[in-house]
């Protein structure tokens, strides 16, 4: 091996020009696969950290559906769902039981998801959705006493978060500027917040006071949406009630009305009567008043549960655990990480990957090609020199890993020379401090300022991938020149 690494550097210095071609090659696939990787690599971490930190924790449980449809801790994730992939969690008390009890979690908390608009009170009939001042929401319905301990880095930028037992609001900093907008009028602390649930129980409205603000109002997308209420407030809105509505009392005539036939129904006396028919007063006070029939909240009834680890490498192993003490009790309820509880949020920078591995994929095959054209022009250059090493009892193997030591010697060279080039370009870019303009810059940078670095792993993942690369593109031109018979390869020197 010794002997073939100093033909292959003699052989290389011999042909300077084509093994700078391919060297290049080389080398910028290098910067471009450490530099990218670097970049995803943050991006993955970033969003992992925060969501976690922030929304999901390390382990997020919900009933199973029994459709495909993805539910995450936002919802169900199917813009055909009508809602009925939102199940509620069944056994909850069981199932925290057991999640609290388990070695490695740190606490656990459950949540109501739902969805809605809001308005301050006294302008919730002001339409400006022409201009985009609707201020929608993802409303997390929680219990502060579990919840907040649970998220210690979610702080609030004006006021404070709910406390145990407290019916109120806390909204994100966008959503306080889309109500202010609509409103025409800054909310303050205390004021009445008018929230429009939506779902599969219809529009619920329920009016609450604004306890905080948290969170930049140039929050990336998904963020900005998210505020968090009492979870009564929360069940209520999304019709997690027992009990009944309010009864509206009828009168003997109004009943009347109910009997009557068609012809009595639709005749002109009775038109007149029904006309004249006045709105049934309601009972004095003290006067056989009966009492308002009110829908309650079902105070058992929550959607998902999540919980933090100690440490977060252990989320697969516990989600594992989790998922067979279901099956072995007959519970339907299922168990995933952050990001089965962020889809499609999570999910976002595996399709970036994708994307950036399709490109990747495509300038492969690009290099592959300009590299085999080239090496076929070098090894037709040297069918003299491969016929002499052949008449001279050189075997056909020894041929090809002569071919195949040198590809991977301007592989590793230049592949290094294109490691030190990409770490000084993170490093550049680093120090330069690059804020993010947009909500896919800061998804990419994990952060409104960009901070990347390339892992060991990826830098010789790289470096694999390019070797790979080279050895495809030599593969072709070194049959050809061990086609040829010494003979006619000698004569033609």
């Amino acid at each position: 091996m010794p002997v073939l690494i100093r033909i292959a550097f003699r052989n290389l210095l011999e042909h300077k020009a084509k093994s700078l071609i391919i060297g290049i090659l080389l080398g910028l696939g290098v910067v471009i696969l450490v530099v990218g990787n670097a970049f995803m690599d943050t991006a993955a971490k970033g969003i992992k950290d925060t969501f976690i930190a922030n929304y999901t924790g390390d382990v997020f449980i919900s009933a199973k559906t029994k459709t495909k449809e993805t539910v995450s801790l936002f919802g169900s994730m199917s813009m055909s769902s009508s809602g009925d992939d939102m199940k509620l969690l069944p056994e909850y008390d069981k199932v925290m039981e057991h999640l609290r009890s388990m070695p490695g979690v740190t606490g656990a908390a459950g949540q109501v998801t739902g969805y809605g608009m809001a308005a301050l009170k006294g302008y919730e009939d002001i339409d400006k959705s022409d201009d985009g001042a609707v201020a929608m929401l993802v409303l997390f319905g929680i219990e502060p006493a579990t919840y907040n301990a649970l998220f210690p880095d979610v702080k609030p930028s004006m006021g404070r978060l709910l406390a145990p037992g407290e019916e109120g609001l806390v909204i994100s900093k966008r959503t306080f500027e889309k109500i202010k907008k609509k409103a025409g009028v800054e909310p303050k602390l205390g004021d009445q917040i008018v929230i429009t649930g939506m779902g599969k129980a219809g529009f619920k409205i329920r009016s609450v006071p604004l306890v905080g603000v948290i969170g930049a109002e140039d929050e990336d997308e998904g963020k900005s949406y998210i505020s968090y209420a009492d979870v009564t407030t929360a069940r209520l809105l999304s019709g997690l009630t027992i009990g009944n509505d309010e009864d509206t009392p009828v009168t003997d005539e109004q009943k009347g009305l109910l009997a009557a036939s068609e012809d009595d129904l639709f005749g002109a006396e009775t038109v007149v009567k029904a006309t004249q028919v006045s709105a049934p007063k309601a009972a004095a006070p003290g006067k056989n008043a009966e009492p308002r029939k009110l829908a309650v909240a079902d105070s058992g009834a929550w959607y998902f549960a999540v919980a933090r680890l100690k440490n977060s490498g252990a989320a697969q192993a516990t989600v594992a655990s989790l998922n067979a003490w279901f099956a072995a009790e007959g519970i339907e309820a299922q168990a995933g990480d952050w990001k089965a509880a962020s889809s499609p949020f999570g999910s976002s920078i595996d399709v970036i990957r994708i994307v950036f591995n399709i490109a990747i994929i495509i300038v492969a095959v690009v290099a592959v090609i300009i590299m085999t054209n080239t090496l076929v022009i070098s090894v037709i250059e040297r069918t003299g020199e491969i016929g002499t090493m052949r008449a001279l009892g050189a075997q056909k193997g020894y041929v090809r890993r002569m071919f195949l030591v040198e590809t991977l010697t301007i592989a590793v060279v230049f592949g290094l020379i294109g490691t030190a080039f990409a770490v000084g370009a993170l490093g550049i870019l680093n120090a330069a401090q690059i804020h993010a303009t947009n909500s896919f810059l800061k998804l990419l940078f994990a952060g409104p300022v960009l901070h990347a670095s390339a892992s060991l792993s990826s830098i010789l993942w790289s470096l694999v991938l390019v070797s790979l690369v080279a050895v495809a593109a030599h593969l072709y031109p070194v049959s050809l020149a061990l086609k040829i018979e010494p003979v006619r390869a000698m004569q033609s020197e």
